[in-house]
């Protein structure tokens, strides 16, 4: 009887002992995680995109009522980031230093070609040639100097413009008494502007002249007003002819550099 009370006492503890011995062992034996690789440690870095690459040959380059239009790629000027896409556009172009053509549309905003104008100058272009199906009297191709490659000109230097209300304004690049002449029956008369001009462009020493327009008349109004600057240049001295990039107050000094 004891024998047996024994016996039943003994194996319920050597069944708890035997389970501990297997789940140990069963710990010992289960695979570890494998360790974290490097890859795990850190994620890869993405780089930044390659600037495109130039193309071989120059793009055709386009301004028209909707802006810039430039080997294909539209930048619109009213959005917050485009000026600084223009930039872009124009410093992939392959300039290399050398004239470049620029087209321009009758109906273009004229603060757009000046855009277009002075980025390409930045870029490096020292003239652009400015096609603009204009007056049949008056040049359709004009050479312009960005203003970026003009500094401290005569104050008696010629600067006219297309005024809102197509009036002319003429007046010295210093600031002073400027001369205003009426619009004519169809845009801005410019046959008594051209009189004007060539009175004052023969008064000057100069070898250089500026111009622009309000941005509410079309690029055509502004093109035709450089084409009689040139015209009313009866001994031909001038040499540098300006689109600024901001339109000036007609009278006060002009400022370079948009200002």
């Amino acid at each position: 009887m004891r024998a047996s009370c024994l016996r039943s006492g003994v194996l319920p503890r050597f069944a708890a002992v035997a389970g501990l011995t297997l789940a140990a062992a069963a710990c010992e034996s289960a695979p570890k995680p494998p360790e974290p690789g490097p890859a795990a440690a850190a994620a890869p870095v993405a780089e930044a995109p390659a600037e495109p690459p130039k193309p071989k040959g120059m793009p055709e380059l386009l301004v028209d009522s909707m802006g810039p239009y430039l080997g294909g790629q539209r930048v619109d000027l009213s959005q917050k980031d485009g000026a600084e896409k223009l930039s872009k556009v124009i410093r992939a172009l392959p300039i290399e230093g050398k004239p470049v053509t620029l087209l321009a549309e009758k109906k273009a905003k004229p603060s757009a070609v000046a855009a277009v104008v002075t980025e390409l100058g930045a870029a490096g272009a020292p003239t652009v040639l400015i096609k603009t199906d204009g007056r049949d009297d008056l040049p359709k191709e004009i050479t312009v100097v960005p203003e970026g490659r003009v500094s401290k000109p005569p104050a008696c230097a010629v600067s006219a413009m297309v005024l809102k209300d197509l009036a002319t304004a003429i007046w010295p690049f210093g600031g002073g008494m400027g001369k205003r002449q009426r619009k004519g029956l169809a845009g801005p008369d410019l046959s008594h502007t051209g009189e004007q001009l060539t009175k004052d462009i023969a008064a000057c020493s100069a070898s250089v002249a500026f111009f622009s327009a309000d941005d509410e008349v079309p690029w055509e109004m502004a093109h035709n007003l450089a084409g009689t600057i040139l015209g009313s240049d009866a001994k031909k001295k001038l040499a540098t002819l300006v689109l600024l990039r901001a339109a000036p107050v007609a009278g006060r000094p002009v400022q370079l550099g948009g200002g």
